[in-house]
């Protein structure tokens, strides 16, 4: 029997986050475009940095209106774009700042910010996005730091096919779907696992 089980999730949160890929997506674009046609017509900075902007501009945009799907397909694509994004952004608001645009240049940068806050969770949730069950206790992933909780903490725990059900000492129920449905040794190894460590616990 293994001493530890990882089962992989899903996350309400982290399936609102991937949803919302495209519309972030977008956003980035259209602030990264703007940008470039503004500072093109301001004159201050160079016409090749403009150009690149758009041009990365254009390549988010097809990603957003002719591979929409692949952002759910395939995720580290979409930390790609996220990485180029956060580091167009925060380019911009340097630049911006450097040239006198203090406020404009600013908010690129808390927007950039948000964005490589959006990468390293997005990061998280492709290596993360899974219950783990130890000899330690139980880790539930979470939209901002993953929940460690202690057999000692837990009343009762209830592994099913296809979820699995934690009650606390506190009064408090988690439920968390499963991706794929347990086949039955899993299920009967898990809840013997359970079973022996909140015993123990």
């Amino acid at each position: 029997m293994p001493n530890q089980y990882s089962i992989p999730v899903v996350h309400p949160a982290f399936e609102l986050l991937k949803r919302s890929a495209r519309i972030l997506h977008f956003i980035a674009a259209s602030i990264i475009l703007v940008n470039a046609v503004f500072e093109l017509q301001s004159h201050n900075i160079s016409n090749i940095l403009c150009y690149m902007q758009m041009i990365i501009a254009a390549d988010i945009y097809l990603l957003v209106f002719l591979g929409g799907s692949l952002l759910v397909v395939a995720p580290k694509l979409n930390l790609i774009f996220r990485f180029m994004e956060a580091l167009a952004l925060m380019g911009t608001g340097a630049m911006l700042m450097a040239n006198g645009h203090g406020w404009y240049g600013f908010s690129h940068l808390l927007v950039s910010t948000g964005y490589f806050f959006l990468f390293y969770r997005e990061w998280r949730v492709i290596h993360s996005e899974a219950v783990d069950i130890k000899p330690t206790g139980i880790t539930l992933p979470n939209f901002v730091k993953d929940a460690e909780i202690g057999w000692n903490e837990i009343r009762s725990i209830i592994p099913r096919y296809h979820n699995i059900i934690i009650e606390t000492f506190r009064n408090k129920k988690i439920l968390f779907q499963f991706r794929n449905n347990l086949k039955i040794e899993e299920l009967q190894q898990i809840d013997e696992f359970c079973q022996k460590h909140l015993s123990n616990g």
